[in-house]
């Protein structure tokens, strides 16, 4: 605690000055907390969560979201860890039946083609024989960096078919997605970027 009894203060700062740092000495400089926000598949605020991407504080890090651990070979993994037993499907065996694999846990890979450019909290999936696929991160529970376009990628998720709202539909569009006419999309649980 600081002894306010030793600081010089003049007479008509002194009380002013004393009650300024009383209230800094009480502070205890935490962090804000926040919890995060599941969205509905109708809710349509889908980069309002109020969960920030976790930055990076290291000199040396790139800023933005981090990743949960970067591989040997410098693969990033965001979500959580590839599961076992998954067997990994073409994205274009994906797009050409989304019927045959919708509410199933899928493993595919693919250039990401764009990011949400506001959080991070979607991408567009490509790969050879397919046309790009809305890749939504799993109820918000992690983001990618916005930089990662053009890189390939591993995703883990779950197969959705569904037709957006209009109003979803331009709110994606307003962040710079392409994808929005196809009712295929893959919510992910781990993306690995390469």
């Amino acid at each position: 605690m600081l002894e306010l009894a030793r600081l010089p203060v003049s007479k008509t700062l002194g009380p002013s000055l004393v009650l300024v740092l009383l209230a800094l000495s009480a502070c205890r400089h935490e962090e804000p907390q926040f919890t995060a926000h599941q969205h509905g598949a109708d809710d349509e605020a889908e980069c309002e969560n109020p969960t920030p991407p976790p930055i990076a504080e290291a000199e040396d890090e790139a800023p933005g979201p981090r990743p949960l651990r970067t591989a040997d070979d410098g693969s990033r993994v965001f979500g959580r860890e590839l599961q076992d037993g998954i067997e990994t499907v073409t994205l274009s065996a994906i797009s050409a039946d989304p019927p045959s694999f919708t509410d199933h846990v899928v493993r595919t890979e693919g250039t990401i083609e764009r990011v949400c450019q506001r959080m991070g909290c979607w991408m567009e999936l490509r790969a050879e024989g397919a046309e790009p696929v809305r890749v939504p991160m799993a109820g918000h529970s992690y983001f990618l960096p916005r930089d990662v376009a053009g890189r390939q990628a591993t995703i883990e998720g779950r197969v959705h078919v569904q037709e957006l709202s209009e109003a979803r539909r331009r709110h994606l569009e307003s962040e710079g997605a392409v994808a929005t006419a196809s009712t295929l999309s893959i919510e992910a649980t781990t993306v690995v970027v390469r």
